[in-house]
């Protein structure tokens, strides 16, 4: 096959890529088709290109595509009151349910809830939030 064709089939593959964000799986075909397409200039036997294009597809989908997935994907983060879940706490005012207490967190005082009673200065941990109060539990 000639070096035309393996160029042009590394342009589809990366179009193809583009159409379908994410997956980054035909851009490393694309890779491995443009290195065929170098490899025909060696006058190599018809196995050669073919055997560029699976060991250079092969080796940038294990090492290339694990790369872009950890630098394109977004990592999500928790914000808002999602972000207090698992902190830790200090108990300002006692908890004896079903009354509440308050509780202080990175600097804001919190109305709180628990199973158990908890007293003033105590450590607890924030399990979750419920509107305006947050469930806790001892440490």
């Amino acid at each position: 096959m000639s070096w035309s064709f393996w160029m042009i089939s590394a342009v589809v593959l990366f179009l193809f890529e583009i159409l379908t964000p994410g997956a980054f799986f035909f851009a490393c075909l694309g890779i491995g088709a443009f290195f065929a397409g170098l490899s025909v200039f060696l006058n190599p036997p018809v196995w050669l290109p073919w055997s560029v294009f699976a060991v250079v597809a092969l080796i940038s989908i294990y090492t290339l595509r694990p790369l872009a997935r950890r630098l394109f994907v977004p990592v999500e983060s928790k914000t808002n009151v999602d972000a207090l879940i698992g902190q830790k706490a200090l108990v300002t005012d006692a908890i004896h349910p079903p009354a509440l207490g308050t509780l202080k967190v990175e600097g804001e005082v919190w109305r709180a809830e628990a199973s158990e009673p908890i007293e003033a200065g105590a450590g607890v941990v924030i399990v979750a939030v419920r509107g305006t109060r947050l469930e806790v539990r001892k440490v």
